[in-house]
C-alpha cells in the first residue's frame, strides 16, 4: 500500500516548535517513501479555536517550503461524516449516553486536580446515572477489557489496557461537539492514511483510535 501521511494541527494559536518538529518528521517520512503528505486543520472545537490561526499555520508551512498533496481538509466541514459514524455505532449498540459531569467523576475517584485523565467507572453503562438529566449528555464508547498492542517505529511495541486505564471514553461531548478521538479516526480512514507521525503526548490516544477503527 502506498505511503500516505498527514499533518493535522489544531488552530488554537501559532504553530509552536513541537508541532513543527512533528510536521517535519511526517513530511520527510512521506517524501522519503515516495508517498503523499496531506494537511488537515482540526478546527472542530470552536472554544479553543483562535481566529486567524488556521491561516497563520498554513502561511507558516508555505513559507518554510512544505508542499502538501491535494486540498486542505477542514474538520469543521466534516460534521455529517462524524454524525454518520456515531449513528452507526449507536445502531451497533457500541455507545451509550452519559450524564456524568467531570466534577462528579473527580469526586467519585477522590481526585482533586483539574487536569489529567480520569478512568471512567462505567456509572451510565446500563442507563444514565441521572434519571432525568438537566444538562445535555455525552456519548461514550463501550471499551472491552482486551489488550491493545501498538507498534511504533521509535517506541517499539507496547500493550495498552484502555479499559483499565481510561474506561469508556467520550466520542461526543456534552456540548454536542464531536470528540477528537472520533473525528481523527473517521478522517484518517476517509483520507486513506497509512502512517501517522505524532508527538509523544498523543501516544496514549493511539490505542483509543485503534479501538474505534
Amino acid at each position: 500500500m502506498p505511503y500516505r501521511g498527514r499533518f493535522a494541527p489544531s488552530p488554537s494559536g501559532h504553530l509552536h516548535f513541537g508541532s513543527l518538529v512533528a510536521a517535519t518528521a511526517s513530511y520527510l517520512s512521506a517524501r522519503q517513501a515516495g508517498g503523499d503528505w496531506l494537511l488537515r486543520i482540526e478546527d472542530l472545537d470552536p472554544p479553543r479555536t483562535v481566529p486567524g490561526s488556521a491561516e497563520q499555520i498554513v502561511t507558516t508551512l508555505e513559507a518554510l517550503g512544505f508542499e502538501w498533496n491535494g486540498s486542505i481538509l477542514y474538520q469543521s466541514t466534516r460534521v455529517e461524516a462524524y454524525q454518520a459514524a456515531l449513528t452507526r455505532l449507536l445502531d451497533l449498540g457500541l455507545v451509550y449516553p452519559c450524564s456524568c459531569s467531570r466534577s462528579e467523576l473527580l469526586s467519585a475517584q477522590g481526585a482533586s486536580k483539574p487536569g489529567g485523565t480520569l478512568r471512567y467507572p462505567g456509572f451510565c453503562r446500563h442507563g444514565p446515572r441521572q434519571r432525568f438529566p438537566v444538562e445535555p449528555m455525552a456519548i461514550r464508547l463501550r471499551v472491552e477489557p482486551i489488550p491493545i498492542p501498538v507498534e511504533d517505529q521509535i517506541q517499539g511495541i507496547r500493550i495498552f489496557d484502555v479499559a483499565g486505564k481510561v474506561g469508556d471514553f467520550v466520542i461526543r461531548r456534552r456540548d454536542r461537539l464531536y470528540a477528537y478521538q472520533l473525528a481523527v479516526t473517521v478522517d484518517d480512514a476517509a483520507q486513506g492514511i497509512t502512517h501517522v507521525v505524532r508527538g509523544i503526548d498523543l501516544w496514549d490516544s493511539t490505542p483509543r483510535q485503534m479501538i474505534l477503527q
